[in-house]
């Protein structure tokens, strides 16, 4: 449209190629049309150098936007793919918290959930090198919760937590890849707090998790004051408060992440 009045300043910018007639309105936004996308129909043509000029600076600037719009959506495209499969693929290991360690439990320990580490952790990882290359993907929302990213990240944060704070000592565990997989997620959420959740204080608390079914599966856990010890821990405490902001931020609550906590 812009280009358009700037050709319509003019009765004489613009003229058939065949006859050389003066092109009207209709014709002038076709001939502004086919510059732009860079066709180069050439029925109708410029009749000075400087409404040629204006043609190829037009032109130019049509060629630019649509490079600079395809370079920059692919990828945008392809990291909110990403945002979905990490929240599927971390819904898939239990919807839970609970669930994901009694999936799996082995009678020993976690391996199951750990031979999972290094590939969470990579599109994660990824998953936060997009926020800075594609901020905008902050701001893709799922209405579906397996796919939506927020609960996704909460849940798994919620699951290295227990594994950290609730789950016995003498429990085989895989320090360095739990150590790897709460340095991603802190990595993730220093992301978070500097750029996307301006909200500190967030209306809702985070919960208690209820250990109930990890007693009833046979998972041998630290006693009542440990466990309180642990999660009244500063750091965890202000983690877990951005965490409830994030949730907030996005539509969620709690309430999605221990769904069979509230059923029970």
């Amino acid at each position: 449209m812009g280009l358009l009045l700037v050709l319509l300043s003019n009765p004489d910018s613009i003229v058939s190629s065949s006859t050389l007639a003066r092109a009207s309105v209709s014709e002038k936004l076709y001939y502004a049309g086919f510059s732009l996308s860079t066709l180069g129909v050439g029925d109708y043509k410029a009749t000075t150098d400087t409404w040629r000029i204006i043609t190829s600076i037009a032109a130019f600037s049509g060629l630019a936007f649509i490079t600079a719009s395809v370079t920059y959506f692919l990828p945008v495209l392809s990291a909110v793919g990403l945002q979905s499969k990490l929240s599927l693929y971390i819904n898939s290991m239990g919807r839970t918290p609970q669930l994901m360690l009694i999936n799996s439990w082995n009678g020993k320990g976690f391996s199951s959930f750990f031979d999972n580490t290094s590939d969470l952790c990579q599109m994660l990882l990824q998953h936060s090198m997009n926020h800075h290359s594609y901020p905008v993907i902050h701001y893709f929302h799922n209405n579906t919760l397996k796919q939506s990213i927020a609960p996704a990240i909460v849940l798994l944060h919620e699951t290295c937590l227990l594994l950290k704070q609730a789950v016995s000592d003498k429990t085989e565990l895989d320090v360095l890849k739990m150590n790897m997989l709460q340095t991603t997620l802190d990595s993730y959420l220093e992301v978070i707090r500097g750029e996307f959740v301006t909200n500190a204080s967030p209306q809702i608390k985070a919960p208690t998790p209820d250990l109930q079914q990890l007693y009833e599966a046979g998972i041998p856990l630290k006693n009542q004051e440990e466990i309180t010890r642990g999660t009244l821990n500063k750091s965890i405490q202000e983690r877990r408060k951005l965490l409830s902001a994030l949730l907030e931020a996005d539509g969620w609550s709690w309430h999605e992440v221990y769904q069979a906590q509230d059923r029970t």
